[in-house]
């Protein structure tokens, strides 16, 4: 109950400014003016076209989103004061986590509208149709971790935004083809399992892996935990032997 009343009240803080909807229509507007774009281009009734384009929107548009959740927190000093009331920090996290999904999940509804539209003059496959959109709800989950974590280093919400980009950037880099040829063989198998896009390339097509599933989970779970640790480090002591092995085990945890 506490998590979800700690989700509720983060969605409702993002349509109580306008920078929200600032955000919405602008990445409704570009989706759709890039996919109708291209897909008349290729003359291919398939959201290939929206797919292939998604993960390099959320790389600005996630952080953006994300930016503010525990850096304004932190800013305005009401992230002590909530931690200072009956609620877990796990839970208080993960309801801020919820809050942000809904809120990416409520823009990827807007997004809708293509397939219904293209059903309407080709026969489009509903399976194909609802494995991308599930595969990009593992993505969203995956970089809203990435920008939670990026907005609990900071206080500042344009630091935590380039910081949420430039982590992103750098998990979106490591498995392209022009990154992995410069590597070692050993270091370049390793560099295409931890490169986002490389996993997210099955989904565009339809095709839900257990291992990408797998890989989206990892993470989700580790950015999570080195946000937890993010925020009970200021809470405990750097000489306990509770915050030790809340170290080592968020540094397992990542490792693994």
């Amino acid at each position: 109950a506490r998590i979800w009343s700690i989700a509720c009240r983060e969605l409702g803080s993002y349509f109580n400014h306008a920078t929200a909807y600032i955000l919405l229509v602008i990445f409704l507007v570009i989706n759709f003016f890039f996919f109708f774009r291209d897909a008349f281009l290729l003359n291919e009734a398939s959201l290939r076209p929206m797919l292939g384009l998604l993960p390099w929107l959320f790389l600005f548009f996630i952080p953006a989103v994300c930016m503010r959740s525990l850096a304004e927190e932190r800013e305005a000093g009401t992230l002590e004061l909530v931690l200072a009331q009956p609620v877990e920090v796990l839970e208080f996290l993960i309801g801020k986590f919820v809050g942000v999904y809904l809120f990416l999940l409520i823009a990827m509804a807007g997004t809708l509208g293509i397939p219904v539209g293209l059903s309407w003059g080709a026969d489009l496959q509903v399976g194909v149709i609802l494995s991308q959109y599930l595969g990009s709800a593992f993505l969203i989950a995956a970089m809203i971790s990435v920008g939670l974590f990026a907005s609990a280093l900071t206080r500042n919400q344009v630091t935590a935004f380039i910081l949420g980009v430039t982590i992103s950037f750098v998990l979106y880099m490591i498995g392209l083809p022009s990154v992995v040829l410069t590597l070692p063989s050993f270091l370049a198998v390793i560099a295409t399992r931890l490169g986002i896009l490389g996993h997210f390339e099955n989904v565009a097509r339809g095709v839900i892996d257990l291992r990408d599933i797998l890989y989206f989970a990892a993470v989700t779970a580790a950015f999570m935990s080195l946000t937890y640790f993010s925020v009970m480090r200021e809470r405990l002591s750097r000489k306990r032997e509770s915050y030790r092995r809340l170290k080592l085990g968020v540094l397992g945890l990542v490792g693994i």
